[in-house]
């Protein structure tokens, strides 16, 4: 496992924290959402590969990764916005100026409005959203996916969501590092 650049931000003080944010540091607050309906996959799939997503960004790029907010634990949409817009204005009260969402989960909808100043991303948008979050789950806590239980032909493995992730991640540092150059 390579050394971190970046953080989580429970990890750090109130202090570090300020400290971090007067320096332009990007926070980035994984939404884990859109969980799959699938009889093989535990409730906890979508936080996991946002936790594993982050994990990962952190890996790369030194940014602040807040805690993962379960949007799938959110029972209203609009619910969802306000509790993303506490978490803004609570980073922006600290200092935080360079804000980023990343929405994990196949969804093709926006689910909450976002101020033009916080940079919007998306993973695990994709054609085959089955295939991809099991092959991602059997990477992650293969433990966890009920093997008998999964559709007859899958063409789900670790080796695929590995793969998978390493791509998603690219992307998002593409993109973090295309709106703030000086992170790369």
């Amino acid at each position: 496992m390579n050394t971190p650049r970046g953080v989580w931000l429970d990890d750090l003080t109130r202090q570090e924290a300020i400290s971090r944010f007067d320096g332009n540091t990007v926070v980035v607050i994984p939404v884990a959402s859109g969980g799959p309906d699938l009889p093989h996959l535990p409730l906890k799939t979508a936080t996991v590969i946002a936790r594993a997503l982050g994990q990962k960004l952190l890996e790369r790029l030194a940014i602040v990764m807040a805690a993962v907010v379960d949007a799938d634990s959110i029972r209203q949409r609009n619910m969802l916005g306000q509790i993303l817009a506490a978490r803004l204005d609570g980073l922006r009260s600290l200092g935080a100026r360079r804000l980023a969402i990343l929405d994990v989960g196949p969804s093709h909808d926006t689910p909450f409005d976002i101020a033009g100043d916080v940079l919007f991303l998306r993973a695990c948008d994709r054609s085959d959203p089955d295939e991809y979050i099991t092959s991602c789950m059997m990477a992650l806590d293969p433990r966890s996916v009920r093997m008998s239980l999964l559709p007859a032909g899958s063409r789900s493995d670790a080796f695929g969501g590995e793969r998978g992730m390493s791509g998603e991640v690219d992307a998002i540092a593409a993109a973090l590092v295309s709106r703030w150059p000086n992170l790369g």
